[in-house]
């Protein structure tokens, strides 16, 4: 059935539990959940707890990340640029950088012909059809009205603005997916194999996805060092995690638009149905999506959420921005933390990046 504006594009995957309930893998695993916060879960803080806090659950997530706390390499990363063309407005270019070892990145440069000083958003896609859902280049016509409904070209509506906008192809999306039979192209093709080989081998898809961008950052630095005094990054659902754990995790990023992901893991992720990729082993034992948010602070962070995402609910949005509002009052920076809720689905609200550099 061909959808319109007034259907949700992403309703949630019905979830019907086994009765006798002793019977249900998922009740018997709600219920193995501590009824303590997690042991690393924010509480009110004088200044020198807060930062000792703030050091603590850093090491901790890059250690259940399955990645060692990034470093800037004392060389940028080896880059070649493949492509430019003139668009309405910007210049874009598609580059590819080596992230590691046997493992390269491609990217998108949008360029405004009209540049608005240094400012510069690193926009991180979901999931779909990779980098080209953001940067204008819809793969076919049904990706094009799907872009049109949930509104993610945000890196050309972040170009049209006057900014550079930069969009990477991340680990295991778009032109870095292997064929998998079987597998929900743009989910479980990208994701589930990935994420279940790097758990094997104590990494994580997340993991490997924020190295992307940190690695991405240092190229900026690099070839475009005047671009750090504002850098800013963004993101929707999947790219909305990435940009939290990668605002959260590299300091450099000074400014965060968390679009469809901010929620409490017990009324997202562990409610309903996600892609592999949300999941970090362990992680709810030592901390919730509010508290690495407040990682961010004082920088400035945009919380955005849809009132009829069900997904990403709005009950469960609106108590993990008052937990994070909590870190950011306790930091001495709440003028610097927004909330924008809208009456859409899972979908961006163009209206925050008029924000962004507020």
């Amino acid at each position: 059935m061909k959808k319109t504006h007034d259907q949700n594009p992403f309703p949630p995957s019905t979830i019907e539990l086994k009765h006798p309930l002793r019977y249900s893998p998922l009740a018997y695993l709600d219920s193995l959940q501590p009824a303590d916060p997690p042991l690393l879960a924010f509480e009110h803080k004088d200044t020198g707890s807060l930062e000792h806090w703030r050091a603590g659950l850093r090491r901790k997530l890059w250690e259940l990340l399955g990645e060692p706390p990034h470093l800037p390499a004392p060389q940028p990363p080896q880059s070649r640029k493949l492509s430019s063309e003139q668009c309405g407005g910007f210049t874009r270019e598609k580059w590819e950088i080596d992230v590691a070892d046997g493992r390269s990145m491609p990217l998108y440069v949008l360029v405004p012909q009209q540049l608005r000083g240094n400012r510069t958003v690193v926009c991180l896609h979901g999931h779909g059809n990779g980098a080209k859902d953001i940067v204008g280049l819809p793969v076919n016509d049904e990706s094009a009205a799907l872009i049109r409904t949930l509104n993610t070209d945000y890196a050309v509506q972040c170009a049209q603005r006057g900014w550079t906008a930069i969009a990477p192809e991340l680990f295991g999306f778009g032109e870095r997916v292997d064929r998998v039979d079987g597998a929900r192209e743009g989910f479980d093709g990208g994701c589930e194999k990935p994420s279940l080989n790097a758990i094997q081998l104590g990494r994580t898809l997340a993991g490997l996805r924020l190295k992307d961008v940190c690695v991405l950052i240092d190229w900026i630095a690099a070839v475009r060092p005047a671009a750090l005094e504002e850098l800013a990054c963004i993101g929707l659902s999947g790219g909305g995690m990435l940009c939290m754990y990668a605002a959260a995790l590299d300091q450099r990023i000074k400014r965060a638009l968390i679009a469809g992901y901010l929620s409490q893991m017990r009324g997202s992720i562990l409610a309903i149905r996600h892609c592999s990729c949300n999941y970090v082993p362990r992680l709810a034992l030592w901390t919730d999506f509010p508290d690495i948010a407040g990682l961010i602070a004082p920088r400035r962070l945009i919380v955005q959420a849809g009132r009829r995402d069900a997904i990403f609910p709005i009950e469960s949005a609106r108590a993990a921005y008052r937990k994070v509002r909590e870190i950011y009052q306790a930091s001495g920076a709440a003028d610097n933390l927004r909330l924008d809720e809208h009456n859409g689905f899972h979908q961006f609200w163009s209206p925050s990046l008029d924000r962004l550099f507020g």
